[in-house]
């Protein structure tokens, strides 16, 4: 019987799907909470990085006007757009590997200050129990399969659209870094304070020219250039450099995920 021709065949298959996947985050959140918070930094880190930062890089530049406005009209008009890809994306998560849907970063923002990074989880539940906060390696045997797509295609990064839409966070700028990292990172090179002189991005200088795997002092280097020449200009060129590396040049065989330096001129 070919019962899924019916013309309400698939509205009611897609409403018993969506009722026990609505079932099974009820229960998750009920036992494990849709939030994972792994190994959030002690308040004397948080102060450190803070105080570090001010001592460093004084009074952080101010966001430009343009600027913010930019950042919240097509943060607004992205979470509504990207609906159904979140939708299939937390689905994809839960199925494979049921328990909290989102991670929790503590990263370090604009003028040294620790906020609550988002993410969707892309990593088998409690991933850092052993290790503590690390950075994910290339070939993260941690790493779902699906976390592995969504990681490939910045999916994950989706839910940074409410930390753009909060003001935590820009469309570019620098990537924020985990505040226990930067404490390390501040210890042997203080200059890496300089990267908070603007907020941090989705999307940044350092992650399009060169690598996502990339040292910390390169980092720097890239975000140096950002800082000196930001401008709305400057943003838009890069989120344009940023969705050719994420939808094209990252899926080419061999590829590293680079944009050819001549691209930025």
């Amino acid at each position: 019987m070919l019962w899924f021709r019916h013309p309400y065949a698939w509205i009611l298959l897609t409403i018993i799907v969506l009722s026990t996947f609505l079932g099974g985050l009820i229960a998750t959140r009920q036992r494990l909470g849709i939030w994972e918070d792994n190994h959030p930094p002690a308040k004397a880190i948080r102060e450190a990085v803070y105080n570090l930062h001010h001592a460093i890089i004084g009074t952080p530049s101010p966001v430009p006007a343009a600027k913010r406005a930019f950042d919240v009209l097509l943060s607004g008009f992205s979470l509504l757009i990207s609906a159904p890809i979140w939708l299939l994306a937390l689905f994809a998560v839960w199925f494979e590997d049921p328990g909290p849907l989102f991670f929790v970063k503590n990263s370090v923002g604009r003028g040294g200050i620790t906020f609550h990074q988002f993410k969707l989880r892309t990593m088998v539940r409690d991933a850092e129990r052993i290790t503590g906060p690390v950075l994910a390696a290339e070939e993260d045997t941690r790493a779902l399969r699906t976390g592995r797509f969504l990681r490939k295609t910045a999916l994950d990064e989706l839910p940074q659209l409410f930390n753009i839409l909060r003001g935590d966070m820009s469309f570019v700028g620098p990537r924020p870094q985990r505040a226990v990292l930067v404490y390390e990172y501040l210890q042997a090179m203080p200059e890496f304070a300089e990267r908070a002189r603007v907020l941090p991005g989705l999307a940044g200088l350092a992650q399009v020219a060169g690598d996502y795997y990339i040292t910390p002092r390169q980092k720097l280097r890239y975000d140096r250039i950002y800082a000196n020449h930001a401008s709305l200009g400057f943003d838009l060129k890069l989120i344009a450099l940023a969705f050719a590396l994420v939808f094209f040049l990252r899926w080419k065989p061999g590829g590293a995920g680079r944009i050819p330096r001549g691209w930025l001129h």
